[in-house]
Parts: C-alpha cells; sequence; structure tokens
C-alpha cells in the first residue's frame, strides 16, 4: 500500500497537466442495473498503454460470485504488442485505496483517530489499508445494512491490524469520526450530513454512476470537494450531479482536482472543516500500477 500509495502522486500530477491521455471511458448497459466499463489511458512519453475492461453485475452476489470483475491489459507503447494481461479487481482495490490514502494525508486532520467505514465488500478492506497507512488509527466503527455483515467484516480484518474495531450500531456513532469512507454500491446516501461532525474528511469512493449517491446534498455542499479528475465527476459522479441544480452550479461545486493539490497550483485548503475526496476512479491510477507490477 505504500508504494502504490506514492505511484499515485505522479499520476494525479500527469492527469491534472494533460500528461495524460484518458478518453471518457465507455459505459455500455447490459442487463437492468449491469454495465461493462471499457477504460483506455496513455501517459505520453510512457512504455506502455493500457485498456482496462470491467464487468459490473449487481446480481452476482446471489450467484455467489464478486459483483465486479476487471481485467487490465497492459500494451507496449512503441510497437503495440500485448504485454500482460493482470488481476483488475486487486489492480482497482489497491489503487483505489492508495488514492483515498493520498487524499486522507493531504485533507484529513494530523491528528485523527476514528475511521468510519461504510462497505464490507474488497474495496472497503482497501480503504482500511490505505487510511490506516496515513493516519494512526485507533478506532474503527464499521457501519453495513446488517450486524451480521459488520461483525464478519470484522473477523476477517481484526488480526490484521492493532485497532479497536466496532460494529456500530447508531448512525449517531458517525460523530465520532474523524475520517469516513464509504464503499458501497448504494444509490442513496448512506448516512446524513447531521451525523457529521465539524471537522472531518471523507473519501466517497463507491458512486460511479450519475444515479448513485452515497453522500447527501447537504454533505456536499458543506464541504470542500476535491476529486480525481473534474471532467469524469461532473459527468459521472451521482454525489456531485444530484447536488447540484445545473451543469454550472455543478462544476462551481468541485474546488480542486487531487493532482491539482499535490502540485500545488491550487493550495491545500485551511485545516478545519469538512474536505471530500470524491473519486469515480481513473485509468491513469491502473496504468501507473499495472505498469510498475509489470517492471518488478
Amino acid at each position: 500500500m505504500e508504494q502504490a500509495i506514492e505511484l499515485m502522486e505522479p499520476a494525479f500530477v500527469a492527469l491534472s497537466s494533460a500528461q495524460a491521455v484518458v478518453p471518457q471511458r465507455v459505459n455500455m448497459p447490459l442487463e437492468p442495473g449491469d454495465c461493462a466499463l471499457v477504460m483506455p489511458v496513455y501517459l505520453k512519453g510512457g512504455a506502455h498503454y493500457g485498456v482496462k475492461t470491467v464487468s459490473i453485475n449487481q446480481h452476482n452476489p446471489c450467484r455467489g460470485l464478486p459483483r465486479l470483475h476487471a481485467v487490465m491489459t497492459l500494451f507496449d507503447a512503441v510497437n503495440g504488442s500485448v504485454l500482460a494481461a493482470m488481476d483488475g479487481d486487486a489492480i482497482t482495490e489497491i489503487r483505489t485505496g492508495a488514492a483515498s490514502a493520498l487524499a486522507t494525508r493531504l485533507l484529513a486532520d494530523t491528528c485523527a483517530q476514528t475511521l468510519a467505514l461504510f462497505g464490507t465488500g474488497a474495496q472497503a478492506q482497501a480503504q482500511l489499508a490505505g487510511v490506516a497507512a496515513v493516519r494512526s488509527i485507533r478506532r474503527v466503527l464499521i457501519f453495513a445494512t446488517s450486524m451480521a455483515k459488520a461483525k464478519a467484516f470484522i473477523d476477517s480484518v481484526a488480526t490484521d491490524y492493532a485497532f479497536e474495531f466496532i460494529a456500530a450500531s447508531s448512525p449517531e456513532q458517525l460523530l465520532e469520526a474523524d475520517i469516513v469512507c464509504t464503499a458501497t454500491s448504494s444509490k442513496t446516501p448512506v448516512f446524513s450530513h447531521r451525523n457529521l461532525a465539524d471537522i472531518v474528511h471523507i473519501n466517497g469512493v463507491g458512486s460511479y454512476q450519475r444515479n448513485m449517491a452515497e453522500l447527501d446534498r447537504q454533505t456536499v455542499l458543506s464541504s470542500t470537494v476535491v476529486v480525481d479528475q473534474r471532467s469524469a465527476c461532473l459527468q459521472e459522479a451521482g454525489d456531485i450531479v444530484q447536488a447540484a441544480t445545473d451543469k454550472a452550479s455543478a462544476n462551481a461545486i468541485v474546488d480542486a482536482e487531487l493532482g491539482e493539490l499535490i502540485a500545488r497550483t491550487i493550495a491545500l485548503p485551511e485545516p478545519g472543516g469538512r474536505t471530500l475526496f470524491k473519486s469515480v476512479g481513473n485509468a491513469v491510477q491502473d496504468l501507473v500500477l499495472a505498469s510498475y507490477i509489470y517492471g518488478t
């Protein structure tokens, strides 16, 4: 995770400085609620380009299968030959956790100790690993759709961390959180802004379509909003699109891209208050991680 976080820094700077060629990803509808995403990417002057293909099938958990399947195909940028096909699921998890970690390192209170985690899947595990790599977490509140899921998640990760894990039983417990990570497939907000502390950092990584929103409108509007990529989030992030009244106000909601903060082309927000990192995921993250893995 530590190495992945470092790899994300130049990736996001390249994305925000027009050094990354990232066409708008193709979102191909399948059966109702299902889709396939195709995400090509190239870093100018780089040795590789890549295409990530993701299948999202909402009923797969009932079939005993993961909701998401992905493959990252790496190509030689000079001669076009296929170099590798990689486990896109694992790459997605690692790079998403690393991006949230990078945002947390830049935006969260340096004394943050309590993390609230919404979701119990592989992405939630990666969010936990990412935040734990950049902040001295002591307590983790697990919010799940059932107490059984929360306890099962805690059982699966507790031995890896010296934290106090708590299966949250009340929305009001969210007030204790210094950092909040949402990694769900929910189409409706998973908490109310009323239950947030005045000083809190949020990583919203679950929603990736306009009809999905893990965060309510007031949470988005009351936060300093940093995104992975403006154009993608204004098109795909339901949290932002649904918080806006029109395209102009949606654009005004976004204060900065993560790459702009890293490069210091836009100043970091003053300490305190609420900050939000909204990510829909970007193929440049997959490319730098796949290139690193291939090179090692």
